[in-house]
């Protein structure tokens, strides 16, 4: 990452250095090893490296939104209410069981790697669903053969009934 960051030359690091690290990390290590915008842009800084904070910001914005869209669609995750949540993690173990069904490791890492940007990036919303959530995401991440059954008792549980019982 910092070789590929030393060849552009640059001073600093915004967008294009991104963008340009992400595919000499994908050249030299395979589709896999991409990170995002900004983790590449923490692990630099970390190291001395200055940021042009609002490119750095724009360019992970772009990247997470394609990487969403890589696998689903414009509004297809969202986890604003808690039937909507539980139709995206539905929607993301389905996904999940057809890359499985049909040999995708890939797939599968893929849909692991966005489903763990998803839970960080709910991990910083305030509220008791996106708490929630998370909890879900984290047992997916964990074990995700026993996400469903596991979701299933959760959802009977004293605790998810009090806290979302209508």
């Amino acid at each position: 990452m910092f070789e590929a960051w030393r060849k552009t030359g640059s001073q600093s690091v915004g967008a294009a250095e991104l963008t340009l690290i992400q595919e000499s990390l994908r050249i030299v290590f395979g589709q896999s090893s991409i990170e995002s915008p900004a983790r590449l842009a923490r692990a630099l800084v970390d190291s001395g490296v200055p940021l042009r904070h609002p490119e750095v910001l724009q360019a992970d914005t772009v990247w997470r939104e394609a990487n969403i869209y890589e696998f689903f669609g414009p509004g297809d995750l969202d986890f604003t209410s808690l039937e909507l949540a539980l139709a995206s993690v539905t929607k993301i173990e389905d996904l999940r069981i057809q890359f499985a069904a049909e040999g995708d490791e890939f797939g599968v890492k893929r849909l692991t790697q966005l489903i763990q940007e998803v839970r960080r990036d709910l991990d910083t919303k305030d509220g008791e669903l996106a708490r929630e959530v998370v909890q879900w995401l984290k047992v997916w991440l964990q074990n995700p053969v026993i996400f469903r059954d596991w979701l299933c008792l959760r959802q009977k549980s004293a605790d998810f009934l009090k806290k979302f019982a209508q």
